[in-house]
């Protein structure tokens, strides 16, 4: 019994870390006045994803959709008629992923409690070749209009995976931005 409490609690935290979104990493200027940004534009420059993935129309579009959900809900206004506060740059940062030949895996567990058993499985891939995956990050940048100086900077990291489906992909993406945008803006200085 014992033995079956600590499985079970090694797959909560097991559940509870996945579940727990991609890693998000903030940077920004600590002496910005934050205070003065009500407006935001894109930046005009298309998205170029860095790393060597190749870039997703599709992926670009459903980003610009839900950083400009995020931002309306946040209180700011996208502004295209007028000079913006602020301009928002993205960009995907891919790392592409490339397993060669077939890979031969092992695997034995082991059961517990009245009817213990010992068992062995080996996994052999059919098929040859190489697959080519990509698994990438958001990058968002916050340029502040006047200067083009950069004042805010946050990256989600394997947020982008070139093997989910549309939705997977909407659930990804929604997760990962509100991460990002949760620390914009920063505190005011003291």
């Amino acid at each position: 019994m014992n033995h079956l409490k600590a499985l079970l609690a090694v797959g909560a935290i097991a559940i509870l870390t996945a579940c727990a979104g991609p890693a998000v990493h903030f940077d920004y200027d600590v002496r910005g006045d934050f205070a003065k940004y009500h407006t935001f534009d894109w930046y005009a420059a298309p998205a170029q994803a860095k790393g060597g993935g190749a870039g997703n129309p599709l992926m670009d579009a459903r980003v610009h959709r839900v950083v400009e959900a995020t931002l309306a809900a946040r209180g700011f206004r996208k502004e295209t008629g007028k000079d913006p506060d602020f301009l928002v740059v993205y960009y995907p940062s891919y790392r592409v992923y490339r397993s060669s030949g077939p890979h031969v895996g092992v695997g034995m567990g082991f059961g517990f409690g009245r009817f213990s058993a010992v068992g062995l499985g080996v996994g052999v891939p059919v098929g040859g070749g190489q697959a080519v995956s990509s698994l990438g990050g958001i990058v968002l940048e916050i340029k502040d209009f006047k200067t083009s100086q950069l004042v805010w900077r946050a990256e989600a990291e394997e947020s982008l995976d070139s093997r989910a489906t549309p939705e997977e992909a909407d659930e990804d993406v929604n997760r990962a931005v509100a991460r990002m945008l949760a620390k914009f803006p920063p505190p005011a200085a003291k």
